[in-house]
């Protein structure tokens, strides 16, 4: 624990610059963001497999479908399933690959966003959606398909979206049809502080592809020092996880990618799973306005 610690220390200087950028919980984006497909294929570890090269989007139709159930959430949002998935159950604060379709309830053709239209899905964590989505997503399960009908106060509010797509006061009406998500197995529950907002990470773990081949591992004598932004799947992952436990993360290949700090050393745009004990954290410090 001392060499996690010491490892915490040094891992605490390397980042204090984004510490001091680091701003207060904001307003959550308003929509969530397209996947980004490479423009090539990575660089990849000798002998590692090759990702499969995705697919050109095109566009898809949206689902109208029959309501099979419909269930008032917290603060009035409404849930219509049109299809109940068999697989994976979203939980709160999860990640989810995704497509959806926002229109005006006041004038349902009045598209203002849709992944849809495009075909290229979104991924995303619910945390950074603003609080409709936040309760309307949960409880989905892969596969399903679900409208959810989000009062203006829990979308954009009074404000709107600033242009006219979104007036303000709008309520906000989302299809959703959930392709995948980051699956969170609680393997051991720590005792030690909880992963909140922007932190850095002192990790054992084992990275695998869906072979079951290991592409990366380390342990408590030689931990892994995750800093923010090094790899969304991860930081999603040990969103709220206790120092001292360990989890399970199965990862979409949508969410094996890369971030602003540079792409991980194994093949990307392949599923993962990832075991991982986390040694010691360091949550950062947000400046106040």
């Amino acid at each position: 624990m001392r060499i996690a610690l010491a490892l915490i220390a040094a891992a605490g200087l390397a980042v204090s610059a984004l510490a001091q950028d680091a701003k207060p919980d904001a307003k959550p984006e308003t929509k969530p963001t397209e996947a980004t497909q490479p423009a090539a294929q990575p660089a990849t570890q000798a002998g590692a497999a090759q990702p499969e090269l995705p697919a050109t989007p095109s566009p898809i139709p949206v689902p109208d479908l029959p309501v099979v159930k419909t269930t008032e959430l917290e603060g009035g949002v409404i849930a219509e399933d049109m299809v109940i998935g068999e697989g994976y159950e979203v939980k709160e604060g999860g990640a989810i690959v995704a497509h959806y379709h926002g229109t005006l309830k006041a004038d349902p053709t009045k598209v203002f966003d849709s992944t849809f239209k495009t075909g290229q899905p979104a991924i995303f964590p619910l945390p950074q959606l603003f609080k409709g989505w936040q309760i309307g997503v949960p409880g989905m399960k892969v596969g399903g398909i679900r409208r959810i009908i989000i009062p203006a106060a829990l979308g954009l509010g009074a404000e709107g979206s600033g242009d006219d797509m979104i007036p303000p006061n709008s309520d906000l009406v989302f299809v959703i049809k959930l392709l995948d998500a980051l699956q969170v197995v609680e393997v051991k529950e720590g005792e030690g502080d909880a992963v909140a907002g922007q932190f850095v990470a002192v990790t054992a773990h084992t990275i695998k592809d869906k072979d079951g081949k290991t592409l990366q591992s380390c342990d408590a004598s030689k931990p892994h020092i995750w800093l923010p932004n090094e790899f969304a799947a991860v930081e999603w992952g040990l969103g709220g996880m206790k120092a001292g436990g360990k989890r399970k993360l199965i990862v979409p290949k949508e969410l094996n990618i890369g971030s602003a700090t540079g792409k991980p050393d194994w093949a990307q745009n392949v599923p993962l799973e990832i075991e991982v004990e986390l040694v010691a954290l360091r949550n950062l410090p947000m400046r106040q306005r």
